[in-house]
C-alpha cells in the first residue's frame, strides 16, 4: 500500500489495528544520503562510541523519504481467516506491507516549521534510478512533528495568542505614519477591547469586551490544538509501533533506528549510554538479519553475500514451503518490481527473516509460528538486540543459552559476550553500514 496525505488516516486506522495481533514488523527506510564522507562511516575498529557518534552525525544530517512498514502475522491452517496452509507447514505469513511518503512539517496555524537536511548527489542519484518520485515526495508527502518540536510550536503560538503587540510613536515622523493605513493594525494592540478580522484586502476592527475577548482566544486555542495533533502525522504510526511492543526487523538496521528515534520520537542523546537506554523503551526487540546472516557460518558459505537484493531471491527460490508468505487481500500489488522501495524491502526484509528460520535456511527452527515470536530456540537467543557486524570469534552460540523473543521490556537480553542478564535488558549494539 503506497500511502501519502491523501490516505494516511485511513491506513493509520488499517496498521493500528493490525500491528496489535500482527507477530513482527520490518521495517526499511529511504534517505537522502549515507554518510557525509569516507572518514564518516563507522569502520569495524571504532568503539561503541565512535560508531554511535558516527552514526549520530549522520543522521542529523541527512533526510528520511520513505518509511516502510511490513506487518507478518500467522495464519494456522485451522483458523477461520485462513485459505490453506503453505506445503507442510499447516499455515503461512500473511503480509501487510506499507510504503510511507513522509516529509517534514513546514507549517502550524500560521507558524513555519523550518527543517534543515542535507542531500547526497549519489543518494539522489539512486532514488531517481529506482524511479522515486521526487514530486510526490514533497507535494504528497505525509507530514510529522516530534514531541518537543510541537511544544516548541504551541508555546509561541500561544504566545501570540495571548500577548497583544504594542507600537509607540515618539516623533513628529510617526504622527505622519499614523495616518498610513497600515498603522491601524498595528494600533489595534494597544487597546484590550479591540478586535481585528482581516481578509487581505481589508481590515475590520470592532469593540469587545473581555469576556469576548476570553472566548475568542479559547476557539483560537482549540483550532491550535487541532492543527498541532494533525501535524504530528506520521510520528503516530511510529507511537503505535512502539506501544506495541513487537519484534522489530530490519536488514543492516542501525541507521535506520537512528533515523526512526531521531525524526519521529525525539531527540538523539549526547551519547551512546543515553540513547542505549532510551533505546530499550522504544523499541526493546530488534532483530537484525544481516547480522544472522554474517554471524552464522553455515548460512555466511553458503550464500556469500549479505546483500537483501541478492540473498532474498535466492532464498525464494529455494525455499520448499510453496505459499507461506501471502499478501493480505487488501495488499495485492506485486512487490517484486519495486526493489529499493521502502515498502518493497521492508516485505523482502520480513520474507528473509522467515526464510532463514526455516530449516532449509540451516537455522534448523520449528516451522509456523513457533518460528519467530515464540521460539525457545538459542539461535533467537543469540541474535535478540545484535545489531553490530560481528568479528569472526563471536559467530559460536552457546548451546545451553535457551531465551524466548519476548515482547515486554521485562525479560533478560544478550549481553556483548553472549551471555543472558535476566531481568535488565541490554542495550543494542551499532552495526557498520
Amino acid at each position: 500500500m503506497d500511502v501519502t496525505r491523501e490516505n494516511f488516516r485511513g491506513a493509520l486506522r488499517e496498521l493500528s489495528a493490525a500491528v496489535t495481533t500482527c507477530d513482527f514488523v520490518a521495517i526499511d527506510m529511504e534517505m537522502t544520503g549515507l554518510y557525509p564522507d569516507s572518514q564518516s562511516k563507522p569502520f569495524r575498529m571504532d568503539t561503541k562510541d565512535e560508531r554511535y557518534q558516527k552514526l549520530k552525525k549522520s543522521v542529523e544530517m541527512f533526510g528520511v523519504v520513505q518509511v516502510g512498514i511490513c506487518l507478518f502475522t500467522w495464519i494456522d491452517c485451522a483458523s477461520e481467516d485462513s485459505d490453506g496452509g503453505s506445503q507442510g507447514s499447516g499455515g503461512y505469513y500473511e503480509a501487510r506491507p506499507f510504503n510511507f511518503n513522509v516529509f517534514p512539517c513546514t507549517n502550524v496555524s500560521g507558524i513555519p516549521v523550518s527543517t534543515h537536511f542535507s542531500c547526497q548527489n549519489t543518494a539522489f542519484e539512486f532514488l531517481a534510478k529506482n524511479s522515486f518520485d521526487f514530486n510526490k515526495w514533497v507535494h504528497q508527502g505525509i507530514m510529522y512533528l516530534r514531541g518537543d518540536d510541537i511544544a516548541r510550536v504551541r508555546k509561541e503560538k500561544l504566545d501570540q495568542i495571548n500577548n497583544k503587540q504594542t507600537m509607540t510613536i515618539i516623533d513628529e515622523q510617526g504622527q505622519q505614519f499614523m495616518a498610513e493605513s497600515g498603522w491601524i493594525y498595528g494600533a489595534v494592540g494597544q487597546h484590550d477591547n479591540l478586535s481585528t478580522r482581516s481578509n487581505h484586502r481589508s481590515i475590520e476592527i470592532s469593540k469587545v469586551t473581555k469576556k469576548d475577548m476570553a472566548r475568542m482566544q479559547g476557539r483560537q486555542i482549540e483550532a491550535l490544538n487541532r492543527r498541532i495533533s494533525s501535524a504530528r502525522g506520521f510520528c503516530e504510526i511510529i507511537d503505535k509501533l512502539s506501544a506495541a511492543r513487537k519484534p522489530v526487523i530490519g536488514h543492516n538496521m542501525p541507521l535506520d533506528i537512528l533515523h526512526m528515534f531521531s525524526k519521529f520520537h525525539k531527540q538523539l542523546p549526547d551519547t551512546r549510554a543515553e540513547f542505549e537506554k532510551e533505546l530499550g523503551k522504544f523499541m526493546p526487540v530488534l532483530i537484525d538479519t544481516k547480522y544472522i546472516i554474517e554471524s552464522t557460518p553455515a548460512i555466511k558459505a553458503k550464500y556469500e553475500t549479505s546483500n537483501l537484493d541478492e540473498i532474498a531471491p535466492k532464498l525464494e527460490r529455494e525455499s520448499r514451503s510453496q505459499g507461506l508468505i501471502r499478501n493480505h487481500p487488501r495488499f495485492t500489488r506485486d512487490m517484486s518490481g519495486s526493489l529499493h522501495e521502502a515498502g518493497c524491502d521492508a516485505y523482502l526484509t520480513g520474507s528473509t527473516f522467515i526464510r532463514l528460520l526455516k530449516p532449509e535456511g540451516s537455522l534448523n527452527l520449528p516451522t509456523g509460528r513457533d518460528s519467530v515470536t515464540h521460539t525457545s530456540e538459542l539461535v533467537m537467543y543469540h541474535y535478540i538486540n545484535k545489531l553490530v557486524t560481528p568479528p569472526p570469534t563471536s559467530a559460536a552460540v552457546h548451546s545451553s543459552k535457551k531465551r524466548p523473543i519476548a515482547n515486554d521490556s521485562s525479560s533478560g537480553n544478550v549481553d556483548n559476550d553472549g551471555d543472558s542478564d535476566a531481568g535488565d535488558r541490554s542495550s543494542p549494539e551499532l552495526a557498520v553500514r
